[in-house]
């Protein structure tokens, strides 16, 4: 292990190893390589281009992941971007952007939600929620104000580009190349793509002629 501390950004500096004693005058955190940390983290920033896992609680304003970081526990940030591979088991924040593959075993809650690539969770709360599919991405259930889901354009994949989603609740929904069992929302736009077995709305709702949707029920208002 090696470590740099400055005494403007009181940050240390990680290139490998098992870390049980970080002291809490650390406010930023680098890894560099494959780091281990097995306490709580509460810290301003997380900065990992390693493999990093952390096997308590992380706390953070900002958590920058560039290559493979697991958190075995909860994690809460203000802002994550992500564009290696993250998983966590939940997570809060208020803002999350990336162009990699985030994997929540139990459930994620967001303001904000704006990622280009691929989506594992079993539950997401998210106010806004844009998904740009680089492949296949599996949420059990979506429950937002607004979302607009579509296929990732710029490059060609081997992976299949398409949402599998058991539900999906929300006031405005824009969906395309998405695969659920139940859709519900006040005005529904199903694109070029979509398979639905059961469609809720209260407003309105269109189809279009590149989609299927089994059944469509109006709800109360």
């Amino acid at each position: 292990m090696t470590s740099k501390k400055s005494q403007k950004l009181n940050s240390i500096t990680f290139t490998y190893g098992n870390i049980k004693d970080l002291a809490a005058e650390y406010e930023i955190i680098n890894i560099r390589g494959s780091v281990i940390l097995h306490q709580d983290i509460h810290v301003k920033k997380i900065s990992s281009h390693g493999h990093s896992t952390f096997q308590s609680n992380v706390t953070a304003e900002v958590l920058k992941n560039a290559g493979s970081c697991v958190i075995k526990k909860n994690c809460n940030a203000k802002e994550i971007v992500n564009s290696g591979n993250l998983k966590m088991k939940n997570g809060e924040a208020t803002s999350i952007t990336g162009s990699g593959k985030l994997t929540v075993n139990q459930s994620l809650h967001t303001e904000k939600l704006d990622c280009l690539g691929i989506i594992h969770a079993t539950e997401i709360h998210a106010r806004h929620f844009q998904l740009q599919l680089s492949g296949e991405s599996r949420i059990e259930r979506l429950i937002t104000d607004e979302a607009t889901i579509e296929r990732e354009k710029k490059t060609l994949s081997l992976w299949k580009k398409k949402l599998l989603c058991k539900y999906i609740l929300g006031r405005n929904l824009h969906l395309s190349c998405t695969n659920a069992e139940t859709v519900e929302g006040n005005i529904v736009e199903i694109g070029k793509n979509c398979n639905i077995k059961t469609l809720y709305y209260k407003e309105k709702y269109t189809i279009s002629r590149d989609a299927k949707v089994q059944q469509i029920i109006r709800s109360e208002q």
